[in-house]
């Protein structure tokens, strides 16, 4: 797989958040602000249509509350964006789930368990490096 490093600092990046509870929006807009990026867009559910038409640099997904099957969902997007930053945003707090994660096409796994600050700096993690990045795997 190939890597991804955004210049975020240089161009405008887009941004897409895919969050089905609307509780979490203004949170995750607080996060992406501590980055110095703006949220482009934000969807409950997937839009493929739109992703394809207007594809972001950058995605977040909440994977739990999708109807999507989380490791289907990851590859889908993977084979749709091939250049995007994928961050998985998940309860699921195994190695070996966010092993496959990564290997479904995820450049970062963030558990729930995280404060903002970890999410914050496993995001800006992955824009600056393009690594793969696990965030708070264990308890």
């Amino acid at each position: 797989m190939s890597i991804v490093t955004i210049e975020h600092r240089t161009k405008h990046v887009r941004v897409h958040v895919i969050e089905p509870q609307e509780l979490f929006v203004s949170s995750l807009t607080e996060v992406f602000r501590d980055l110095g990026l703006a949220v482009d867009r934000f969807s409950g559910e997937p839009n493929f249509r739109q992703l394809l038409e207007e594809p972001p640099d950058l995605i977040f997904i909440d994977v739990d509350f999708s109807s999507q099957e989380p490791l289907k969902f990851i590859t889908l997007l993977r084979t749709l964006l091939p250049k995007a930053l994928i961050a998985v945003y998940t309860s699921m707090r195994s190695a070996e789930w966010a092993k496959a994660s990564h290997f479904s096409g995820a450049n970062a796994v963030l558990t729930k368990a995280a404060d903002r600050d970890e999410i914050v700096a496993g995001l800006r993690q992955m824009i600056d490096t393009g690594e793969f990045t696990d965030v708070r795997l264990r308890a």
